[in-house]
Order: structure tokens, then sequence, then C-alpha cells
């Protein structure tokens, strides 16, 4: 049972992602240009077989689709957590990434997302759709003038929804995740997070959970 509800977490991270196959523009120079023509080519993507897996109601409500403001990813990586000390500052686990997710969204509500990466020559999009994620995330987000952002945990499979309150930072579950012993949409200090994932990243064996 715990593995099918790990592969289900997996599967919930998983679906409804899909990068670009046609030739691609050069790098833009800045992100919200990237975001733009990702938009163009997730309206190109979006068919009748493949709609419902990133997030639309209809192949044609894609043409309906803005860009809503930015989501900023900082990651968490094996090895920090394998090398965490209780104590420390649990922020100093987070590291800038290059990813920006924008959410995607019709008539004000988020169907699905573009995801920009950043190279050394430019910013380019990556990633089209993680509709579950995307909305997860955006079901506890609080405005979008709030600064709030991303915590990724590649390893595991994790995304949060976090934010900046005072000298702390808080982190969100945004699926029902039977390996943390946190409650969905509830707002917990970072480091209550890191002392749960501490022992799953120690017991990591590289396969997929």
């Amino acid at each position: 049972m715990r593995s099918l509800l790990l592969m289900l977490s997996l599967l919930l991270v998983t679906a409804g992602c899909e990068r670009a196959s046609e030739p691609q523009k050069p790098p833009a120079s800045q992100p919200q240009e990237a975001a733009d023509d990702g938009l163009s080519v997730l309206k190109k993507m979006v068919n009748e077989q493949n709609y419902r897996a990133m997030g639309f109601d209809s192949a044609d409500q894609v043409n309906q689709a803005q860009l809503g403001s930015p989501l900023s990813v900082s990651d968490i990586g094996l090895d920090q957590l394998k090398g965490y000390k209780a104590g420390a500052k649990p922020d100093s686990l987070l590291t800038q990434s290059n990813r920006t997710m924008y959410p995607v969204t019709v008539g004000g509500d988020v169907k699905s997302s573009v995801t920009i990466t950043q190279r050394d020559n430019g910013y380019r999009a990556s990633t089209f759709g993680d509709a579950e994620i995307i909305k997860s995330l955006s079901r506890y987000r609080k405005t979008e003038s709030q600064g709030d952002f991303v915590v990724r945990v590649p390893a595991l499979a994790m995304y949060f929804l976090a934010r900046r309150v005072d000298d702390r930072v808080l982190v969100i579950p945004i699926i029902d995740d039977p390996r943390l012993k946190v409650k969905v949409g509830e707002a917990v200090p970072l480091e209550t997070v890191i002392a749960q994932l501490v022992p799953l990243a120690n017991g990591y064996n590289g396969e997929p959970m």
C-alpha cells in the first residue's frame, strides 16, 4: 500500500508535463520574453488528445490562456539534506534554481504552466503543463504580490509553496504525502519539514520514489 501511495505521489508530480518538440527560437534575453514565447508554443501543443493532461477543459480553451505572475523555484539537494546537522539554519539548504514557473490562467483560473529555464546564453521555455502541481501551488498562494516561491526537492519528487515571514521560511505542503507528517495547506516552519526530510534522504537508494 505504501508503495502504491508513493507511486501516486510521483504520478501527481510528473503528469501533464511535456516538452516542446518543434524547432525552437534562440534563447530570450529576459524571462518574461521567454514566457511569452512559451505560451505561444503551449497554444500550439494542446490538442484534442492531450488537453486534459495539460490542465484544460477543452482543446479550444487554451486560446484564451494568459500568463500569471511567476513563481521562482528554490531547490533542496539530496547531499545537502544528508549533510544537514540539527540546529543549523534551515534556509541554508535552499539553492536558487535556474527555473521559474509561470501559471497559465483562463478567466482568472489557473489551468497549466510554462516553466522557464535560465542558461548561459539566455532564457528558454523548457517545460509545459505540470497542471496538478501549478494548480496545487496556486491554491495556497496568498496573493501574487506576497513574494511566495516554490521549494522543490527533486530527488524525493516533492514540491512546497513557501514564503518568508519575518526571519523564517514557512512551507506549505501541496499534496497529501504519506512520507511526511504535515497537513496539506498548513504553513509550517521549514525546519519542521527538514527534520522529516533528512531520514528520507539518508534512506534514499537512488530509485524513483
